[in-house]
């Protein structure tokens, strides 16, 4: 196979078909990770008895020793060799642990251990969600060198994140509601979303193929390279510190939704409402960012995106008061950034393996989406710890609930995400890999690979 042959092969455009078989990937995700991050702190608080301090603690734990093994895994992932390819066998050996441990984190457990069951059940849902995710998320960059439907996928990898989102916000009440012992309930609609994870998991094995990269006899990288290609890469680094900030305010809003449905806007009974109306928005966000990216670049719609979230949160705090039209366009913009802000964040961070390609000479996915991966989990975890550390701050008691507390989850849902997004506004202007600089690498990386034969 000559050199031009490998370029064409690598940097083919992907078909529909296989589109959506990457994108069941991220629906598998969000029906596991879509529920716990919905459910689970409340879950603790109110249902399984544990405090909003225990609960934030338990975050923080898990998602730090999490954090630490996304590098781990990053390093086993790029000397990962097999018939399968490099990212797809751990969907295919992973998914099913992941769907059990799913579950586990919601099976009842007395007595005076619940805590550390809590933590220890929890922590190893995280360590699996990882060991499937983080190939997953990877798996971009094996798929096709071509920028367009790099961004086409993260289109279609977030329109099915979503669906997944929407069906477990909108139908895992009427899942629980049956049941008149509500962990059983909560342990039934687990089970149902794990399972149906699971399935979607290896269908998105089977219908993706690994192109880039698959046609070359290359060692494996070394520790030192590894770390070379995501220390000396500029536009991880600041792509890495938005997405810090952006994941904070993302996993805070998620904790705080079921709260503030239920005493802000004052209906349980309009939660699946809620969802639906904040999950289109969040697909409109979505499909139009691939427009939108090809008439200005991911740096700019990103920058235009935080400013809309930034300009929802703040309508919503200062103008909206009780109008539920007015909160729902609030919540309508914020999710419209995070639609957006996704499909550019995971285009960006697919360009800067090939950053690394070019300026270090080795190819590592494994090395630079376990960092990045580890970037998400550290936000996570400080977001989680956040949402809880806050409900304590502003005395919240699921059994007596004040105006301190009111007004803490107010402030959760509107100006703290609004901050976040601001902060991440100032490392997005820093990133400096354009799609013209991306273009210019992928070809100086194939001429030196032709001239190198």
């Amino acid at each position: 196979m000559d050199a031009t042959h490998k370029l064409s092969e690598s940097y083919v455009v992907i078909g529909v078909k296989e589109k959506i078989g990457y994108g069941f990937g991220d629906f598998a995700s969000n029906l596991s990770f879509g529920f716990v991050s919905l459910f689970l702190l409340f879950f603790y608080t109110n249902i399984y008895g544990i405090s909003a301090v225990q609960a934030s603690l338990i975050f923080v734990i898990a998602r730090v020793v999490d954090a630490v093994f996304n590098i781990l895994l990053g390093f086993a992932i790029d000397k990962t060799h097999s018939r399968y390819g490099k990212l797809r066998p751990w969907l295919l050996y992973g998914s099913i642990p992941l769907g059990f441990l799913t579950v586990l984190c919601f099976v009842p457990f007395g007595g005076e251990a619940k805590f550390y069951f809590a933590l220890f059940s929890y922590t190893l849902y995280c360590l699996a969600y990882t060991a499937v995710n983080t190939p997953y998320s990877a798996l971009t960059n094996r798929l096709t060198q071509h920028e367009a439907s790099r961004s086409s996928l993260s289109v279609y990898r977030f329109v099915l994140a979503i669906v997944g989102y929407l069906i477990v916000s909108t139908t895992a009440d009427l899942l629980i509601s049956p049941f008149n012992d509500k962990q059983l309930g909560y342990v039934f609609a687990v089970s149902c979303f794990a399972l149906l994870a699971t399935f979607l998991f290896l269908a998105c094995f089977g219908m993706t193929r690994e192109r880039v990269g698959e046609e070359e006899e290359m060692p494996a990288p070394t520790l030192r390279e590894m770390l070379r290609a995501v220390i000396g890469n500029a536009p991880l680094i600041n792509l890495s510190m938005f997405t810090i900030f952006f994941y904070i305010a993302y996993t805070v809003w998620m904790a705080i939704a079921i709260y503030f449905i239920k005493y802000i806007i004052g209906s349980e009974g309009f939660t699946a409402t809620f969802f639906m109306i904040q999950s289109a928005a969040y697909i409109i966000g979505t499909v139009i960012s691939q427009k939108i990216i090809a008439l200005m670049g991911k740096k700019r719609m990103t920058l235009l995106a935080l400013l809309i979230g930034v300009l929802g949160v703040l309508m919503q705090y200062f103008i909206a008061g009780n109008n539920i039209w007015l909160i729902m366009t609030g919540v309508c913009l914020y999710s419209i950034t995070l639609g957006m802000g996704f499909v550019a964040m995971w285009s960006m961070i697919a360009d800067t393996v090939e950053y690394a390609e070019w300026h270090h000479g080795v190819r590592t996915e494994g090395a630079i989406y376990g960092f990045f991966n580890f970037i998400t989990k550290i936000a996570m975890a400080i977001g989680g710890g956040c949402a809880g550390w806050m409900l304590d701050y502003y005395h919240y008691d699921a059994g007596n609930i004040t105006a301190s507390a009111i007004e803490g989850i107010n402030l959760l849902m509107t100006l703290f995400p609004g901050g976040m997004f601001a902060l991440s506004a100032i490392f997005v202007a820093c990133y400096s890999l354009d799609e013209k600089t991306y273009r210019d690498i992928v070809q100086k990386i194939s001429l030196r690979k032709q001239n190198a034969l």
